[in-house]
């Protein structure tokens, strides 16, 4: 469900499809996948335990993550109707794994997703690695961006996406609680 549901990724992946197309976002898909991908490993490998031992910990990433989340919410709701001159080029993959570092919601999907759907009847390896795997399926969201890009032409439009996304992302933060 986390794969799915709104967030600094799939708003960004989104954003990027529907600014510069599928194709051309398709490192920064790679990326975020890698990046998912090597988070749920680090969560597996102990950092989910770490957090696990102490809970405070995990509070202190639920209050940071809320609060970067309204701030990213803000700044899509400001970014209006941000056009492709007003940003180069998509993330790389490089950037897009290493975003995954600073989002909380990839965070708590990682702690949550180990935790919670590692397979019980399999080695903890290959559990591990089944659910980073199915983490690492974004692409979807670009794609999504990709499709509406050619509805997406004038500032009003761009300026109604840019809205709908910043009070997704908002969202989110209840999702974080919960």
């Amino acid at each position: 469900v986390s794969s799915i549901t709104p967030g600094p990724n799939n708003a960004l992946l989104w954003a990027s499809g529907a600014m510069f197309g599928l194709r051309r976002t398709l490192p920064h898909v790679l990326g975020t996948a890698l990046g998912l991908g090597a988070m749920a490993l680090a969560v597996a490998a102990g950092i989910g335990a770490l957090v696990a031992a102490f809970p405070v910990v995990g509070i202190v990433m639920k209050v940071v993550g809320s609060v970067y989340l309204v701030y990213l919410a803000v700044q899509i709701a400001r970014a209006g109707s941000m056009d492709c001159a007003d940003v180069a080029r998509p993330l790389g993959l490089l950037q897009a794994a290493a975003f995954q570092a600073i989002n909380p919601k990839a965070w708590i999907f990682a702690l949550g997703a180990i935790t919670t759907f590692r397979p019980a009847d399999l080695p903890i390896v290959t559990g591990s690695l089944l659910v980073a795997a199915t983490m690492a399926v974004v692409a979807a969201w670009a794609a999504g961006g990709g499709a509406i890009s050619r509805l997406v032409r004038t500032p009003r439009t761009r300026r109604a996406v840019s809205l709908a996304l910043a009070v997704l992302v908002a969202g989110t933060v209840a999702l974080v609680w919960l």
